[in-house]
């Protein structure tokens, strides 16, 4: 670690935002950073009847604007509605990730749980930091607490992976099958091609490449976050590609995040389908799954696009920013990757009330769920606080979110294709936005900001279900603050 008085900076940091009134743009049933800046979900597991949720975070971000190494924040539940807070599970106090500790994965074996991750090194000079300048390590830790983690060791650096690989090779996902342990890296090629490398492993420290997964044809320069589920029976390959050329219904964000249809053996003679998109909003990426000991494959993001005018948002003048995406249950159905809100979120709900639509609605709320379930054909359109509209066309089968600039925060407009709607299914939650659409099938994600707690919807044939929220409840274990 190049800034020795790192650690004290954090504490300093995380007890400043102990004493900071209330912000209603914190959400309530949504995971936030103590204090600076969130990314990207990591870690992801559950070790007996406990989930681990880590994840990438930069604790004195809001305080400075130089560049400030992240660290791995480290969340644990045992039902999603009741959380504590552990203490950080990595620092970047090592050669190989003085600068950052980057994404990774857990593995759980025996008594243990290990952490993989990249740790990440910029160079001092005049680098490009895609061909030279950077190092991107694999490095790992292990517990046998699960909170305190110890034995940092170093497993791949960039002379490790092949000679057509560009500085880029990074957040190592680890799986197990038969006996083995494989880890798959997001990685962007010398030509600027997006791929996936495979490794394979005996004991989990000694790797070596078995395969590279990629399409025909150049689907993005990078490929970042990779991941592997098996959905109601159907591999999928999840990863969030760099370098779509946008259009006009879709690919809209400035990175994408989303999978593949797997077919064959990832570590062999796999080929990728068909590209589906995660999301049609403006903020989610960085999408990790867990597999929850009951079955289902539940999926975590990162609420937030990084190389955007609004990537850093108003919430960093008052000392903390970003924030993860309610957990999604995946289904396959039809060729196609379902997601809805996780099941134990119901609990969240408090009083409601359910009317008829044809008088339209108006509410007062900014931490609440909307169910708007139109008679087929018709149009419906939603008005959120100061500049927000959500509009569907049904003659065109066009779903328009218009994000102005008070709300929007340099946020404009998606839209997307869906043929019909039968029901859309709003979080609110101070200053986060999750629309689910026709029970699953598609997904519309932002943060909202504005003062105005005013909801109302226009006059559509159907009905308009509307709910009170209340949020999680968070312990604090962090030991000395941090």
């Amino acid at each position: 670690m190049e800034n020795p008085n790192y650690r004290a900076q954090i504490q300093q940091a995380y007890a400043d935002m102990n004493k900071a009134p209330a912000d209603p743009w914190r959400p309530a049933y949504h995971l936030t950073p103590p204090a600076g800046t969130l990314g990207d979900p990591n870690g992801l597991c559950q070790v007996g009847d406990t989930y681990h949720i880590f994840d990438v975070t930069s604790p004195l971000n809001c305080r400075v604007t130089s560049r400030t190494p992240c660290v791995w924040g480290h969340f644990t539940t045992k039902d999603f509605l009741h959380y504590t807070l552990q203490p950080i599970a990595i620092y970047p106090d090592n050669r190989r990730d003085r600068d950052g500790v980057y994404s990774g994965s857990a593995l759980v074996a025996g008594d243990r749980l290990y952490l993989y991750y990249t740790g990440n090194v910029r160079h001092h000079g005049n680098y490009d930091y895609i061909h030279a300048g950077r190092e991107q390590n694999v490095l790992r830790v292990e517990s046998t607490d699960g909170v305190h983690f110890t034995g940092k060791t170093l497993l791949l650096t960039n002379e490790d992976f092949p000679a057509d690989m560009s500085n880029h090779v990074r957040d190592p996902q680890i799986l197990t099958r038969d006996g083995k342990i494989y880890m798959l890296l997001g990685a962007r090629t010398l030509e600027d091609v997006g791929c996936a490398l495979v490794y394979e492993s005996e004991d989990g420290t000694r790797f070596h490449l078995v395969n590279r997964l990629t399409t025909p044809e150049k689907f993005g320069y990078m490929w970042e976050c990779p991941d592997l589920a098996v959905v109601d029976g159907q591999p999928v390959f999840i990863c969030c590609p760099q370098g779509i050329p946008h259009e006009d219904y879709r690919y809209q964000n400035a990175h994408q995040c989303g999978c593949f249809p797997l077919h064959g053996d990832f570590a062999a003679d796999a080929t990728l389908g068909d590209f589906q998109q995660f999301d049609y909003g403006f903020d989610l990426y960085a999408a990790r799954t867990l597999k929850a000991d009951d079955g289902r494959i539940l999926l975590f993001a990162w609420m937030g696009m990084s190389e955007t005018s609004y990537n850093r948002n108003i919430c960093a003048d008052r000392g903390w920013d970003q924030v993860i995406a309610m957990p999604r249950e995946l289904s396959w159905k039809d060729g196609h990757l379902w997601q809805k809100p996780l099941t134990e979120l119901a609990a969240l709900r408090d009083d409601h009330t359910s009317v008829s639509a044809a008088d339209g609605g108006r509410w007062q709320s900014r931490r609440c769920e909307l169910v708007l379930c139109p008679e087929a054909g018709q149009d419906v359109t939603l008005h959120l606080y100061e500049d927000v509209t959500l509009r569907y066309q049904a003659a065109e089968g066009v779903l328009t979110l218009e994000m102005g600039p008070v709300c929007g925060e340099t946020r404009g407009v998606r839209r997307m294709k869906l043929d019909t709607l039968t029901k859309m299914d709003i979080y609110l939650d101070g200053s986060t936005m999750e629309i689910f659409l026709n029970d699953g099938y598609a997904a519309m994600t932002s943060r909202i900001f504005g003062e105005s707690t005013t909801i109302t919807a226009d006059a559509f044939a159907g009905k308009i279900v509307f709910y009170n929220l209340h949020g999680f409840s968070i312990a604090d274990a962090r030991e000395d603050g941090v």
